[in-house]
């Protein structure tokens, strides 16, 4: 009986099974979210035409010349993430078909955050026209958070991740098995561990891997693979990590009407994932092993190596560490009294990434002699990377000495990601690893548009009331193809080949994004002296886009009849959300 993954569940498991790169990962080392300090925060980051403040500095390189004077910075605070999880057994990708979710789960996570720090310095010329003051600032801006936490649970009647790595497995030869050299044979590591550990087992008359949550069914000569009790499935996934930009600033101040501003930046940051499975039989009763084949009326039965399955374990880590450098330019000009003016460009990012991943597995019987792990050799690889390009634009308008409104819109385009090999040897000829993801990335990646607004309104001189508000669309391309169907990077992924070699193919001029919107809310609060001390505090919540996991793909099994039937993955939906919290302090010199 042949065995065929049939979707792309996740893009993320894809990833822990081949330790490839996905459209996902260039997304996630690609978007910023700016933090900045307590007041760009509070203002919703709508600061490209305002300047003043070390936090703009990232967003507009002129916003470090508008200062008449030096000023340190440093900023301190929170981010807790929640989500709210439902679990459905019934989710199929392919069809589209409407998975039902039930149960709440509910889960936070909180990290403590150095958002800001950094120091401007101010130069005057003593000139009356022209340039007036230049500026050096040295500073570093948070400007990704990768916090987040999610997990669900519920009962599965017809899908176990056992047999999902059993398909996976499909096509690893059984000679390797056993081999002290298992993991350097070129096979996926997850598959050769789910072997090592207990979780699929080689059927040496067919060639062909089952789970051990599956029984097996010999009919003359055929085998099939079902799974006939009930499993309880927990999952869960947690990332941490953060991204920063190293900035070097330089600006100037012309006429005190147009100010100019370059940045040298230099993004450094942490990404670690880590996805769990858990299943567990209900009765293990209904999961049978046994050494050798046994007859039930006119049907034969065979399992592996143990007695009665009770459930199993997969862990997966991914650790990525990525620094680049770029270059970002802007201005903001003052035409009239009270109009602001401002825009920027940032040049793509050049990233080295270096990763990291590793897979444990444990398997349990009633017979507990039979119980195994295994775990995976750690991997390493590097690669390089080019990140989009970032375009901010901004309009302001003072109220006298009363406060300001301020409107920015930021475009940036995510389909010149590239993902490259960090050394290639000139005397040999490589196939690109990196063609398929950097295709996807081309086709489903396109322009993100995001719109700020922001307000600070002066309520007495030394205390100042702030407010903000973002909305983001999502990057995230869609077609139909010629079958009519719906087609995101995950689908055409699932069917490369295919639609590669022209067999389906994508409507020209059917491309269109996907209704998903970020969308945040701020508000904040500050304090000058009349020296030279000054605070700010500011709060942010953002809701993020609604997120399905499944731990496995899908896959084709046969029941004893003989009759093929998808074996959907189950998913988890979650509702995700982020609250900020920050309070810069600050002096001026």
């Amino acid at each position: 009986m042949k065995k065929t993954i049939t979707s792309l569940a996740s893009l993320i498991f894809i990833a822990s099974l081949a330790s490839g790169q996905t459209v996902s990962d260039a997304l996630t080392f690609s978007q910023n979210n700016y933090y900045g300090t307590a007041r760009t925060l509070g203002m919703g980051n709508a600061v490209t035409a305002i300047g003043g403040d070390l936090g703009t500095i990232s967003i507009n390189p002129a916003g470090g010349s508008v200062s008449a004077f030096s000023q340190f910075e440093f900023s301190s605070g929170w981010t807790t993430s929640s989500s709210l999880s439902s679990y459905a057994s019934s989710y199929d990708s392919a069809t589209q078909s409407a998975p039902n979710y039930t149960g709440g789960f509910d889960n936070g996570k909180t990290r403590m955050t150095v958002p800001n720090i950094g120091m401007n310095l101010c130069f005057e010329t003593g000139n009356r026209s022209g340039i007036l003051s230049w500026n050096f600032g040295f500073i570093m801006n948070r400007s990704q958070t990768y916090t987040q936490i999610f997990s669900a649970s519920g009962l599965e009647e017809h899908t176990s991740m056992t047999g999902a790595l059993a398909t996976f497995a499909s096509g690893m030869p059984g000679n390797i098995l056993g081999d002290n050299n298992m993991f350097d044979s070129g096979y996926a590591w997850n598959s050769i561990c789910a072997y090592d550990g207990g979780l699929i087992n080689y059927n040496s008359d067919a060639g062909t891997y089952f789970g051990s949550a599956e029984t097996v069914t010999k009919t003359g000569s055929d085998y099939s693979y079902e799974m006939l009790g009930v499993l309880k499935q927990n999952i869960g996934v947690t990332s941490t990590g953060s991204k920063n930009d190293i900035v070097m600033n330089y600006g100037v101040n012309i006429d005190n009407r147009l100010f100019l501003g370059i940045n040298l930046n230099m993004p450094v940051g942490g990404y670690k994932y880590s996805e769990y499975y858990n299943e567990t039989a209900q009765d293990p009763a209904d999961f049978p092993v046994t050494p050798e084949y046994y007859s039930s009326g006119s049907k034969t039965y065979e399992k592996g190596k143990a007695t009665h399955y009770l459930g199993s374990t997969y862990k997966y880590n991914y650790v990525a560490e990525i620094s680049g450098i770029n270059a970002q330019i802007g201005f903001i000009w003052l035409p009239t009294a009270g109009v602001r003016i401002g825009a920027a460009i940032k040049t793509p990012t050049a990233y080295t990434v270096s990763e990291r991943w590793s897979v444990d597995v444990n398997s349990e019987f009633q017979d507990a002699s039979e119980n195994a792990s295994s775990s995976s050799d750690p991997a390493e690889a590097s690669y390089n990377f080019r990140s989009p390009y970032t375009a901010n634009f901004g309009f302001a308008y003072t109220l006298g000495r009363s406060g300001l409104l301020s409107v920015d819109y930021e475009l940036t385009d995510y389909s010149v990601m590239r993902f490259s090999q960090e050394y290639v040897d000139a005397s040999f000829t490589y196939e690109d690893p990196f063609y398929r993801v950097n295709r996807l990335n081309r086709l489903f990646c396109g322009l993100q548009q995001n719109l700020r607004i922001g307000a600070e309104f002066r309520v007495v001189p030394a205390f100042t009331l702030r407010a903000g508000f973002n909305v983001a669309t999502s990057p995230e391309r869609h077609y139909t193809d010629n079958e009519g169907y719906t087609i995101y990077a995950a689908d055409y992924d699932r069917w490369f080949n295919d639609y590669e070699s022209g067999k389906i193919y994508l409507v020209d001029g059917s491309a269109g994004y996907a209704p998903d919107r970020i969308v945040s809310y701020s508000f904040g609060a500050g304090y000058s002296s009349p020296g030279s001390f000054y605070a700010d505090i500011a709060f942010r919540h953002t809701r993020l886009n609604d997120s399905r996991y499944s731990p496995y793909s899908n896959y084709i099994s046969n029941t004893v009849s003989g009759t093929s039937y998808d074996i959907v993955s189950p998913s988890v939906k979650s509702a995700l959300s982020q609250f900020d919290a920050v309070l810069t302090l600050g002096w001026r010199f």
